[in-house]
């Protein structure tokens, strides 16, 4: 900071004239500090808001000083006016007074001529004035800078409010991931038990193969001990069989696959197998509503695919007027390409839904028709229209539960040819189609949105159907049948017509 600025007033931020001295110590031209007092209706001071119940005592000190730094800011301005002094570049005379209502200056002359009538001020005196308002726009300036550099000049409320956004974000984390964990472990668990029971069976058939080898061994061991107790002449006849069945050895023990744990049952593609039955619990939504474009009056579910309308605030921690209105945007925006979303809206007879351009906070003041960016289907009781200015009927068979919104692209019938982008509205139940817009412009993103206005009853986005396809190999062979046939005919055809010309040739 300058001279000049621990020289001025904080009320009139000019240099100080005849500045006097509050009990709090702060220091104001007596004329700036009964003027404030008049106009506030109490004795604070301007800077820390003290208030001072004794009369201000001249600062005998500050004014010398001020004085003093008039007196020579006077003489040093005096020699460069000596130096850059320019004439009127009008009538070549010294330049004395501004005009107020032109902001020009001014010579006598021009006064006379131009600006009779004008509010006119001595020329020091306006630029002592503008000098001023200057330095106080600077210190308001180099303030708020101050303020951004210290971090002092965030909201606290805002502050309070991501705190509270990421707490609660964090807390539905580890609560969805949570139920990824339980999950995996049944799923882990399942898979154990049926590892377990196919190594019991196998065992199971071991042991079974096992004990009936020890009954035949028991048998022929019986067997030899009656031969053995028999008479002599009955032993020597029997003594060959007998030693014949006595003969027997254990199998070799061969491993065969059935013999032994199907391994690749339990670990081939296991992972996709795992992932195929986390799909359903893990639906895919195409449109994903974004929390922060909904009013406090709307509650948007911890998943994000579905909004109602409610008398009760959705957050509490939350101070902020995000939204003036009840539409909620979904999170992406759409520039190109096809996309197709269904909503549920159900028994709900006040709805409305379709796609707009991206809203950047703003609250809606003006009517949801296609001149202000939104291209919509609206239900009122048991009325259907269009979201246009004219808000003609469109007259529906049977009411939608489940409203399919398409986004694609069509050609007009004009010579040239323009492309637009097409918005339709489908009754998903049956296919049919509900009604279009056919010229929606191509310049900006368009993201799908919805309004509920029946309390209690939720419009929800449908998880779409995903489809896995595996894409084969193909050889070299199997891409070109098709052409290495047909080179082979026409290498065929051109053999046939060659083969009779040289034959006469030859003859």
């Amino acid at each position: 900071m300058s001279l000049e600025d621990d020289l001025s007033c904080a009320v009139c931020t000019d240099v100080f004239r005849d500045p006097v001295l509050l009990g709090c110590g702060h220091s104001f031209c007596r004329q700036c500090i009964y003027d404030h007092w008049s106009s506030s209706g109490t004795r604070n001071c301007p800077i820390c808001r003290q208030v001072s119940r004794q009369r201000p005592v001249a600062n005998v000190s500050l004014r010398n000083t001020c004085e003093s730094y008039l007196l020579r800011e006077q003489n040093t301005r005096t020699d460069r006016k000596d130096e850059d002094e320019q004439p009127c570049p009008v009538h070549g005379e010294k330049i004395e007074l501004f005009c107020q209502n032109d902001e020009q200056l001014l010579c006598a002359r021009c006064r006379k001529c131009g600006h009779g009538w004008h509010k006119t001020m001595p020329l020091q005196q306006a630029v002592r004035q503008r000098r001023g308002k200057q330095k106080a726009a600077l210190r308001s300036a180099e303030k708020t800078l101050l303020s951004l550099q210290n971090g002092t000049a965030r909201d606290p409320k805002i502050s309070r409010y991501i705190q509270s956004q990421v707490q609660e974000t964090e807390r539905k984390i580890k609560v969805e991931f949570e139920k990824l964990h339980q999950f995996l472990r049944k799923e882990e668990e399942s898979r154990i038990m049926s590892l377990n029971e196919e190594e019991d069976e196998k065992r199971g058939a071991i042991d079974r193969s096992i004990q009936g080898e020890i009954l035949t061994i028991c048998d022929r061991i019986k067997e030899l001990k009656a031969g053995i107790e028999d008479d002599d002449i009955s032993f020597l006849q029997n003594y060959q069989r007998i030693m014949n069945r006595s003969e027997y050895t254990l199998p070799e023990q061969e491993l065969s696959s059935e013999s032994l744990i199907d391994v690749s049952k339990h670990l081939g593609n296991l992972k996709y197998q795992v992932w195929e039955k986390m799909k359903e619990i893990c639906p895919y939504y195409p449109v994903i509503l974004n929390p922060n474009t909904s009013a406090p009056q709307l509650s948007v579910s911890d998943d994000l695919t579905s909004v109602t309308s409610s008398t009760h605030r959705q957050n509490q921690t939350s101070d902020l007027p995000l939204h003036r209105s009840r539409v909620v945007l979904g999170s992406v925006g759409y520039s190109d390409g096809d996309h197709t979303w269904e909503i549920e809206v159900g028994k709900s007879r006040h709805w409305s839904l379709g796609v707009c351009l991206e809203l950047k906070g703003k609250p809606i003041t003006q009517p949801l028709i296609p001149a202000n960016g939104f291209w919509g289907l609206k239900r009122e009781g048991y009325m259907y229209h269009l979201m246009t200015a004219e808000a003609c009927e469109i007259n529906i068979k049977r009411n939608p539960e489940v409203v399919r919104v398409k986004l694609d692209y069509v050609c007009d019938d004009t010579m040239e040819k323009q492309r637009w982008r097409r918005v339709s509205f489908i009754d998903a139940s049956c296919d049919a189609v509900i009604e279009r817009f056919s010229r929606v412009p191509l310049q900006h993103k368009l993201f799908p949105f919805v309004i509920p206005e029946d309390q209690s009853i939720p419009l929800r986005i449908a998880p779409a159907n995903i489809i896995l396809t595996v894409e084969k190999k193909m050889s070299f062979m199997e891409r070109h049948e098709l052409l290495i046939r047909v080179c082979f005919g026409f290498v065929m055809l051109i053999i046939m017509i060659l083969l009779p010309k040289n034959e006469q040739r030859g003859k």
